[in-house]
């Protein structure tokens, strides 16, 4: 199909779809919606069709198309015919049928595909839908904007937030077929147009988007984003669409300071303060509601992705972490308790979830908040303490005391002080505590790694603490706590507790596309503690009662025993373990062989090597 004739078609749908929005009569307007989605529907199939078979658009110019002047280069009439395709198409992604907004944007991303072979038209398709976004998100009309194109403006002034919606889900969906194509010198020039447009636009005046739902021009007054559910929906997008965007960049720490993808990444940063300004008065007026819950969702996965895309500075840390303290709290104060299994069969928080409650289903998406937000905690608390991301002694110092003193409210609201008192429940109830809490990420694996990893921070008892030489009064029992409850070691034979000893599980976290570096990661740091922790290692104080509530098991092993003796107890944890770790490594080797594994695995052969020579010299 060519391009005349693609832009001549979906010029007459927006002629229909106007005068279907405009209809006071209602059986007309649905009849002329019905055949607008109909005419999408055809144009989504012939562009699927055009790429199936020539592999994308063709951007020649029809012979029977007017143009605009006699003397227009071919170039330059390319260029028409996509900005009144790229507009056009926009327009229809602010009508009033969610149905026309979604085939619209399907078309764009279509549209977006058949161009990938064609790197200029590609790039100039990009920038007109980024100057879509930009025109859009202009609070106060077009001043400043050094946008010519007179077609974009007058598109841009019907422009409300349903608009600025889909240009988001449509941005978002072009980046992820990017990546899912591996076009790198395409996403590098998606993500400089978005770092140029994110830069044009006047943030600071945005809130009267916000305040005021009838403030600012005429045109804003239309299509404001103020506190209704069209405004909900815009930032639930926007910030869906960030953390997809933060995601896909490729950070490195020596990266240019003036680069695109570091210029990118702060802003982002800089935005989080607005974003959550903007967003909590829909959160408080909307709590509990299923779009509150997905705004907390995207909000604490955007910072979360953020610490570890870029060197956030230690006064950004803070401010979130009294950000969760104070909004959060529900979900850190939480008390941690043995988790019920989730059914084998389904997902969690899936929707065919069908044998769950209400009052269950809102309990799962609570447990999936509080592990996000306990995480974000650990994240941004441990980060404080253990990194490097400081300006002088002074900051190092205020930056560690305020991240020990966020850890400090947390263990005290769930393990009281008191616990401590009565030396011969130590054990048992530290050792359940960190049981709860491991059980508590168990049903989110890309989760349960990264916050394993993050503990492994954490220094054993025994070791260097605060570095300079002012102390503070809760030093020593804050870090007797944090390497009690986050022992490396004992978290570890915990984790192996949950599943059963069952090294087939394992083996499926190693050859995960998703998760298989992380485990592995993990399973080689820990390795390495547990040879310099033997002797913990061996006494780890196994109860039968562990692993009662996990549902990460392949199959059951014989139950053990009721204990009699702590001798025993620490006997059948330590062959358990030793058995499920050998096991892997005869598995590992196989498919290593077989080279079914996405990485290389020698280092943790070699890891589990020397924990068979461990476990030979124990005997």
């Amino acid at each position: 199909m060519a391009w005349g004739e693609m832009v001549s078609r979906l010029h007459l749908l927006i002629g229909r779809c106007h005068l279907a929005e405009g209809e006071d009569n209602l059986t007309t307007a649905e009849a002329m919606e019905k055949d607008v989605l109909l005419s999408l529907s055809q144009v989504s199939r012939d562009i699927q069709s055009w790429i199936s078979e020539t592999g994308g658009l063709d951007s020649d110019s029809d012979q029977g198309e007017e143009t605009p002047s006699a003397s227009a280069s071919p170039e330059s009439m390319d260029h028409l015919r996509l900005e009144r395709l790229v507009v056009d198409l926009v327009g229809l992604l602010g009508v009033k049928n969610v149905h026309v907004q979604h085939l619209a944007g399907n078309i764009l991303v279509q549209v977006s595909h058949s161009l990938l072979e064609s790197v200029r038209q590609w790039d100039d398709f990009i920038r007109l839908v980024f100057d879509c976004f930009h025109l859009a998100a202009s609070p106060n009309g077009f001043e400043g904007s050094n946008i010519a194109s007179d077609v974009l403006k007058g598109e841009m002034k019907k422009a409300n937030c349903c608009t600025l919606s889909g240009i988001f889900r449509v941005l978002r969906n072009i980046l992820k077929r990017l990546s899912q194509e591996e076009k790198e010198e395409l996403i590098d020039v998606y993500l400089e147009s978005l770092d140029s447009t994110l830069a044009k636009i006047p943030w600071s005046r945005m809130d009267t988007h916000f305040s005021n739902p009838h403030g600012g021009s005429e045109r804003n007054s239309q299509g404001s984003i103020g506190n209704n559910e069209d405004g909900t929906v815009f930032l639930g997008n926007f910030v869906q669409f960030l953390s997809t965007v933060v995601q896909q960049v490729r950070f490195a720490e020596d990266s240019d300071a003036f680069g695109p993808t570091h210029s990118l990444l702060q802003k982002s940063i800089e935005l989080v303060p607005d974003l959550l300004r903007w967003c909590q008065p829909k959160l408080d007026s909307q709590s509990g509601s299923c779009m509150s819950t997905y705004l907390v969702h995207k909000l604490l996965v955007l910072m979360i992705r953020l610490t570890y895309q870029s060197n956030i500075r230690c006064t950004v840390l803070l401010s979130w972490l009294q950000y969760l303290q104070h909004h959060y709290q529900g979900f850190l104060h939480h008390t941690l308790t043995r988790n019920k299994p989730v059914q084998d069969n389904c997902l969690e928080g899936s929707p065919f979830f069908v044998s769950l409650s209400d009052r269950d289903v809102n309990e799962t998406h609570s447990n999936h908040l509080q592990r996000l937000s306990v995480f974000l905690l650990l994240r941004c608390s441990l980060t404080l303490l253990y990194s490097s991301r400081h300006t002088d002694k002074d900051c190092e110092f205020d930056c560690r005391k305020k991240g020990m003193e966020g850890m400090f409210k947390w263990i005290e609201q769930q393990v009281p002080g008191n616990t401590f008192l009565d030396h011969g429940t130590y054990s048992k109830k530290s050792v359940g505590f960190s049981t709860s809490f491991v059980q508590l990420f168990m049903h989110e694996d890309d989760l349960l790694f990264k916050v394993l990893l993050q503990l492994l921070s954490v220094p054993l008892a025994g070791e260097e603490r605060l570095k300079g030489d002012r102390g503070l009064p809760q030093d020593k029992e804050i870090y007797v706590r944090l390497s009690t409850f986050f022992n490396p070691v004992i978290l570890f034979c915990i984790f192996l507790s949950e599943l059963h000893y069952d090294h087939q599980v394992l083996l499926d976290y190693l050859i995960s596309k998703d998760i298989g570096a992380s485990c592995a990661e993990y399973l080689l740091r820990c390795l390495r503690t547990v040879s310099d922790s033997w002797t913990l290692f061996v006494e780890f104080p196994f109860e039968e009662n562990l692993n009662d509530s996990s549902s990460k098991r392949r199959r059951l092993l014989p139950e053990t025993p009721e204990v009699e003796q702590n001798r025993k107890q620490h006997s059948q944890a330590f062959e358990n373990a030793k058995d499920c770790l050998l096991s892997l490594q005869n598995s590992v080797v196989r498919l290593h062989q077989k080279k079914l594994f996405p990485y290389n695995p020698e280092a943790l052969l070699r890891r589990l090597s020397r924990f068979q020579e461990l476990c030979l010299l124990h005997e």
